[in-house]
């Protein structure tokens, strides 16, 4: 569970703080890996992936 918390908390944050350097899709995917780990608990190693891959194309570390 901690670690579920943890990542919401990541994905808030940069939705919270970088949203401005973000496109309307990013926005939209990364709206729904929180819903995902609400309702799930956990992402699948693809989802974790593309995550990461958006984090890096906008050059987002402060996470």
């Amino acid at each position: 569970m901690t670690n579920n918390l943890a990542l919401m908390n990541k994905i808030n944050t940069v939705l919270l703080l970088h949203s401005d350097s973000l496109t309307h899709w990013e926005r939209d995917y990364l709206s729904n890996l929180n819903q995902t780990v609400t309702n799930y608990g956990q992402l699948s190693e693809k989802q974790l992936g593309l995550f990461e891959q958006i984090l890096v194309r906008r050059k987002i570390t402060s996470v």
